[in-house]
């Protein structure tokens, strides 16, 4: 007889499992919905910054180690004194063409006591006048100051006049100072000159070094290299300063001379010296030359963009 195995169900089994599910049968359709249009699958663009000279972009900079000193570790028994002290291309500091002093003072009330001789209360003064005038080279007033009563203890000019000019390196300005009392007596007395080999200014976007062409290029302004000792001592001077300050800026050497093929020349002087000392390339350095009356003739180093 054949045995059969059975699996007795606990009651109540049965109502739990409930009716048998047909697996056959095809699910209801799910709908997803977004708060956008469309959806999109399509991935964004991949933006990313590229340098194209990246590779070379080291090359265009100057080796800054040129300029260091040389250690005094190194100094041997024959020398007391590092060599590259002497190179053309190190700033130093003892220099001093070019300060940070940036006005010209001036001290009215001081040559108003040494004209009268005693110290006039402001009380008894002020019916007088006085004036400063800044005469050029050719006795034309280029800046002018005037008041009342007593003058000021210190005035301070830029160089700049009235009409935007600034004073011209290589010559000479006179400070010209009248002092008018109530009766209608003037007394006038000269200041001390004021002359600079070199300035340096603002003019629009650009920072201008102006040099005496005349320290540079001889009392004729006429030579075709840089005179020595004072026309390369004034240059290396100008070109610490660059160092210091304007360094890796694109600058450009204008020389104003007698004729054009002069200050072409002269020009080209200049900037083979700038070139030396700076060390920078040739797309940061440029010339050009003008011809110019001989009282306007200067040599200009501007700093572009500064």
């Amino acid at each position: 007889m054949a045995a059969a195995a059975f699996c007795a169900l606990p009651a109540g089994a049965q109502d739990l499992a409930g009716p048998a599910t047909a697996y056959s049968e095809v699910p209801q359709e799910v709908l997803v919905k977004s708060e956008a249009e469309e959806i999109r699958t399509k991935k964004p663009p991949l933006k990313v910054k590229t340098d194209n000279f990246e590779s070379i972009k080291n090359s265009f900079e100057s080796d800054k180690n040129l300029f260091l000193f040389e250690s005094g570790n190194f100094i041997s028994f024959f020398r007391n004194y590092p060599e590259k002290l002497s190179n053309g291309r190190v700033i130093k500091p003892w220099r001093t063409s070019f300060n940070d002093r940036t006005v010209i003072a001036f001290y009215p009330l001081k040559k108003f006591e040494e004209v009268f001789g005693r110290n006039y209360a402001e009380k008894v003064t002020k019916d007088f006048q006085w004036t400063l005038s800044i005469t050029d080279e050719e006795g034309r007033n280029f800046h002018r100051y005037s008041g009342a009563g007593l003058p000021p203890e210190t005035i301070n000019w830029s160089g700049e006049n009235d009409q935007h000019e600034w004073v011209h390196a290589g010559h000479s300005y006179a400070p010209l100072y009248v002092f008018t009392e109530a009766q209608g007596v003037r007394k006038t007395v000269i200041g001390e000159l004021v002359r600079f080999t070199a300035i340096v200014y603002q003019k629009g976007n650009s920072l201008v070094i102006s040099m005496d062409s005349a320290l540079l290029f001889g009392s004729n302004k006429s030579a075709k290299t840089v005179e020595k000792p004072g026309g390369e001592a004034l240059l290396a001077a100008a070109a610490d300063l660059i160092k210091r300050r304007y360094y890796n800026i694109p600058l450009k050497v204008n020389v104003y001379a007698q004729t054009k093929d002069l200050s072409d020349q002269q020009a080209s002087q200049v900037r083979d010296s700038l070139k030396a000392s700076l060390m920078c390339g040739e797309n940061l350095l440029s010339y050009e030359g003008f011809d110019d009356t001989f009282a306007q003739q200067r040599t200009d180093i501007v700093l572009l963009n500064k």
